[in-house]
């Protein structure tokens, strides 16, 4: 699974991932973010913007919000078989910039789990493969939120945690965003990652805590 991630990059660097990228948020260095708090997202609307979406997919037929504090992660594999998420990976698929993100490795005979941080080995920034939708409450209150798409880990960091979140190479960035694109080459994109090597670390237990989000929580502990 996916459950905390890091976005420090510079505007320059997020303007720089797909052409004609609009910025519609304010952009700040982010080093802790967790389930339920806004995330950046780049979405095609009327043009390729990046925007704010809450962590946590609210289908549009849900009956109420909570069922987001549920939907964080959308398995790869079942993406077409998930009522959750069938329509969407059709027409409502997003990228998530990253600097890196966090996973738990389990210590034999440990009392805590380990939390590593992990980023791909010369990109600043990564796309995770997100997908999104729009919800309306019953007191007429819109909220757009996303849930990130993971896959098996790749055999060099599958010793920290058997899943990862999938990466859209940026080749494919343009491609995965465009709502025209048939089911068949959508999928195949969630393969299509090149740069499989990876950069891994110990951190503090301190990333446990979701209201702590400080440059320390990406140093080595």
């Amino acid at each position: 699974m996916c459950g905390r991630f890091a976005l420090s990059a510079k505007t320059g660097d997020i303007e720089n991932l797909l052409p004609e990228l609009k910025i519609n948020a304010k952009l700040i260095a982010r080093y802790n973010i967790a389930p339920s708090q806004n995330i950046y997202a780049i979405i095609q609307a009327e043009q390729t913007e990046l925007t704010e979406l809450r962590w946590g997919l609210i289908p549009s037929w849900a009956k109420d919000e909570s069922i987001g504090n549920r939907i964080i992660n959308a398995r790869s594999e079942t993406l077409t078989e998930k009522p959750a998420f069938r329509n969407l990976i059709k027409r409502k698929r997003c990228l998530v910039p990253a600097s890196g993100y966090y996973e738990w490795r389990k210590i034999s005979g440990g009392k805590h789990k380990q939390p590593y941080y992990i980023m791909a080995k010369n990109e600043s920034v990564i796309t995770f493969a997100a997908l999104w939708d729009e919800w309306h409450s019953p007191n007429g209150q819109i909220i757009r939120s996303a849930t990130l798409i993971t896959s098996p880990a790749t055999e060099e960091i599958a010793f920290i945690h058997h899943r990862m979140p999938v990466i859209i190479d940026k080749n494919f960035r343009e491609s995965w965003l465009n709502k025209n694109l048939p089911l068949s080459e959508v999928m195949e994109l969630l393969k299509k990652y090149e740069n499989k090597k990876f950069e891994y670390y110990p951190v503090s237990i301190a990333v446990n805590n979701p209201a702590f989000d400080d440059i320390k929580c990406i140093e080595k502990a």
